[in-house]
């Protein structure tokens, strides 16, 4: 596995999921959580009227910036190609094109770091290479390329269940994907730290082997990039929102008056905020890192930063994390809409997604 881990990943949840959830309108003001950027773009082309978006790591919100330029400065090819979409051997040359319109930080943070524009920025972070060298070393001795190329290209949910039942699913396999999956090597290679800080104790191989199940019951492979991603440790035809073509001429247009990016955590910003400012929330998992005291208080920002009818939109992994009991009066819960949502979820590692609205 490839020595140096470089502290980013990209984001790793379903960004339709989340536009549906959110319904953007131009009125909009929108906060979101950076993580790699794709879900930021993915709703800034709903064209809200503001959209902040928010990380406490540094690299993250560089590789968003290098993303949203990216789209400015390069043809759709060079796009796909630089970002490490397509192969490359001149990744070095198109970033001569992108650089002009980084902000000096972000420029020099990615001269210092030019061996991952050579690799593809895409495929750089932590979560990243772990899915690729699983993808490379570890599934070719479960099972066979023709095995492998039948499961994403099976158009039939039922079929894919029987072949997963009667070809996929073998001992080699839950073996093999429970030592990949267990939380030693999960902390070392794949995920920050603190996503681990409040889940000591769990059995982390055969929950995420059940919740894989549960996504391949119910959704196809073949047009999922993600479970492409890793089962082949590339794209295939489908590609995330801001990666589509239809998306590259909307992120071609200036942005900057609508996009704003923030390095903070996201407590220490919200008390930074005016009352009744954000109407929609992009939370990604970040509640999966607080402490139960740490999730009340963000909750209470949360609540005072909120336009009434505010939507929150988020992912709970390994810790249940939701709005205390006692600011429940502000929240309404539509279940019906979040378990058809849930069922279309592309990202099979997620325990729950949550679609909150704010009443006050």
């Amino acid at each position: 596995m490839n020595k140096k881990l470089i502290n980013y990943s990209q984001c790793w949840e379903d960004s339709s999921l989340l536009k549906e959830a959110l319904s953007i309108s131009e009125e909009d003001y929108v906060l979101s959580i950076t993580s790699g950027g794709d879900n930021t773009l993915a709703l800034l082309l709903e064209k809200p009227h503001k959209i902040v978006s928010l990380d406490l790591n540094l690299a993250q919100n560089y590789l968003l910036e290098l993303k949203k330029c990216s789209a400015k400065s390069l043809s759709y090819n060079e796009y796909l190609e630089f970002l490490g979409v397509t192969k490359s051997k001149h990744r070095t040359v198109l970033f001569e094109k992108v650089k002009p319109l980084l902000s000096p930080s972000s420029r020099a943070w990615w001269l210092n770091h030019k061996e991952l524009i050579n690799q593809g920025v895409i495929n750089c972070g932590r979560f990243e290479r772990f899915t690729i060298f699983f993808a490379r070393y570890i599934l070719p001795l479960i099972h066979s390329r023709k095995i492998i190329l039948k499961l994403i290209s099976i158009n039939d949910i039922e079929e894919q269940r029987n072949f997963y039942r009667d070809k996929w699913d073998s001992k080699r396999w839950r073996f093999l994907f429970g030592l990949a999956s267990n939380r030693l090597m999960l902390k070392r290679f794949a995920r920050q730290q603190g996503m681990f800080a409040h889940s000591e104790g769990q059995t982390l191989a055969n929950l995420y082997l059940k919740r894989l199940e549960r996504t391949l019951n119910s959704v196809l492979v073949k047009g999922n990039f993600y479970l492409h991603y890793s089962l082949t440790g590339m794209y295939g035809n489908d590609l995330p929102i801001y990666l589509e073509q239809k998306s590259y001429p909307h992120l071609q247009k200036d942005s900057n008056a609508v996009l704003s990016i923030e390095t903070l955590d996201l407590l220490s910003y919200l008390k930074t905020v005016p009352d009744n400012t954000f109407s929609k929330f992009n939370l990604s998992d970040i509640f999966e890192a607080l402490s139960l005291k740490e999730n009340n208080l963000v909750w209470e920002e949360i609540i005072r930063t909120a336009k009434n009818n505010a939507v929150v939109a988020y992912w709970n992994n390994l810790v249940c994390r939701t709005c205390p009991v006692r600011l429940s009066i502000h929240i309404k819960n539509n279940e019906k809409q979040i378990e058809q949502l849930r069922s279309k979820d592309m990202v099979f590692f997620y325990d729950s997604f949550h679609v909150n609205t704010i009443i006050k």
